[in-house]
């Protein structure tokens, strides 16, 4: 046996993206998803990397942001406090307080300012420096199905599925809460240091729902594998909807638009957020002509949890390969994630909950688009009744949640502009609808109708 020097295609002998041939690098895309399991892939596909895309950062951190706010306020007794507001410049318009502007709020106050999130690095987070919280090699080793990368989504009879980059994520909270007397400070801060721990070494636990922004341009490339177009010519997206959540692994909702914020689709998945106070303090006091006038309680609430990172979209015979860039939107506002469950929404015989959609308006409006949510069927119909000046309650009820809580005023829906318009408003509040349909009266009156 003779050594030889022998290399093919010489001019790409250093460049170890593409080593002996030109088209290596699109051989290096497929990642196989195949025998992913001592029982081999039972469902006979060989899925190919068709598209990857980032997640968006900023709503995440907005959503936490908006969670550890209200998990604070809710260790107090109602109505504590007449302001929670958060306060960020990261936040729109209308959330962003300058110590000045925070002064001129109705006492007492409980503000929280987030810092920007860290999701690398070999520090003391959980699981720190293994597959779950760091990248390995240029694909971190997706095709050996780990763990970091769960299934989202899967369409057995097309072959179509999502799987998620997890992310282990750290990020401080600066919490003031701000009384207008040294009494109120010190019974306030005996109040909470006997509800939570506030010395740094004690771990606690928040069991909730966060809510991860799917991608437009990651949706765009499913709907084209899937046949189904995100709106139909219509502008609705109910069609859309039903196919994402009959094949996700966790809940898919809908984010009406609201003045310069996008339509959005977003997953809710089940977490539960690892949480510390240290720099707890309650010393200082502010006093204006010898009157004390603000006598804050400060601390700092350490927050870790679990989110998704990267989409990855796999199909049997994708086309080109696609990169998504991540949203770059200029505003992060705090969504609150209120993560309902059907069976808090007993309905009467035949009533069926047809979808659980968010909204957040921006400041000054006062009404918001809904028309989308449905399809030409329930359109139709809605157009018929109003002709005839028939109830549009007998078959749909909208009724809204804010921060928990059912609402019974201050809203109302205009049928024939299929707009729903508050005439009670928080702005820095988040609402889900709750739209429910009559099933069984739309099937009787199509039967009757048209017959069908």
């Amino acid at each position: 046996m003779t050594y030889s020097d022998h290399r093919e295609n010489k001019s790409n002998i250093n460049n170890f993206s593409e080593g002996l041939t030109d088209n290596i690098r699109d051989k290096r895309l497929m990642y196989q998803y195949n025998s992913m399991s001592p029982r081999g892939n039972e469902h006979g596909y060989k899925l190919s990397l068709a598209c990857q895309s980032g997640t968006d950062m900023a709503h995440t951190t907005g959503n936490v942001t908006a969670l550890v706010l209200q998990f604070i306020v809710d260790q107090f007794p109602p109505n504590t406090f007449a302001t929670a507001i958060p306060s960020t410049k990261l936040a729109s318009k209308q959330l962003r307080h300058t110590p000045s502007q925070i002064r001129t709020q109705p006492y007492p106050m409980c503000i929280v300012t987030p810092r920007r999130a860290s999701v690398s690095g070999l520090d003391n987070r959980l699981a720190a420096g293994s597959f779950a919280t760091s990248t390995y090699q240029t694909t971190s080793c997706r095709f050996q199905n780990r763990s970091e990368m769960p299934i989202l989504f899967f369409d057995k009879q097309k072959g179509i599925e999502w799987r998620g980059k997890i992310n282990r994520v750290v990020q401080f909270f600066d919490f003031v809460l701000s009384f207008q007397s040294a009494i109120e400070q010190e019974n306030w801060g005996s109040y909470l240091v006997n509800r939570l721990p506030t010395d740094g070494g004690r771990f606690f636990d928040i069991d909730t729902a966060l809510e991860m922004a799917i991608p437009d341009g990651f949706l765009e490339e499913t709907a084209k594998y899937a046949g189904i177009p995100v709106k139909d010519e219509n502008g609705n997206v109910s069609k859309f909807m039903d196919y994402l959540n009959m094949n996700s692994v966790f809940p898919t909702t809908y984010r009406f638009s609201s003045g310069r914020h996008k339509d959005a689709f977003y997953q809710f998945y089940m977490t539960s957020i690892l949480c510390s106070i240290d720099n707890y303090s309650n010393n200082t006091v502010t006093k204006v002509n010898q009157t004390e006038s603000d006598c804050p309680i400060t601390f700092t609430l350490r927050c870790e949890y679990n989110t998704i990172g990267m989409f990855d979209l796999s199909v049997p015979n994708p086309g080109p390969y696609r990169l998504i860039k991540p949203l770059a939107n200029s505003i992060a506002i705090p969504i609150f994630s209120d993560f309902v469950n059907d069976k808090d929404f007993p309905l009467l015989y035949g009533w069926k909950i047809h979808s659980k959609p968010i909204c957040k308006l921006d400041w000054g409006e006062t009404e918001v688009y809904i028309g989308g949510l449905f399809g030409n069927e329930i359109q139709e119909l809605i157009d018929y009744h109003l002709k005839h000046n028939i109830p549009v309650d007998l078959f749909i009820s909208i009724k809204l949640r804010e921060n928990r809580c059912l609402i019974e005023d201050g809203y109302y829906v205009d049928w024939k502009r299929r707009m729903l318009i508050f005439t009670n408003v928080s702005y820095t509040h988040t609402y889900r609808m709750i739209v429910s349909v009559n099933k069984l009266y739309i099937q009787k009156f199509l039967t009757e109708a048209y017959g069908k």
